[in-house]
């Protein structure tokens, strides 16, 4: 088992279940969307993308971009939200 594997499976997934679990539930009421949730999102998101520009398949290059939208999608909310 490659360690190095394992630990970029870990953050890819652990951003997606933050990224779904902030955004789960109405829009229209921010009580149930927590601030610090938003911020480990975006810190986990840019770890992740980080990590992703070592990837030089071609499934690699669209999660770069997936990763990408959502980056900038979250640091959007998170100015919002601030």
């Amino acid at each position: 088992m490659n360690f190095e594997k394992v630990v970029f499976g870990f953050f890819v997934v652990l951003a997606a279940t933050l990224n779904f679990g902030f955004f789960i539930g109405p829009i229209d009421d921010p009580a149930v969307h927590n601030e610090w949730e938003l911020f480990a999102a975006v810190v986990v998101n840019l770890i992740a993308l980080v990590m992703k520009f070592g990837d030089r398949t071609q499934i690699g290059a669209i999660h770069l971009a997936t990763s990408l939208v959502a980056s900038l999608q979250l640091v959007a909310a998170a100015a919002l939200w601030a």
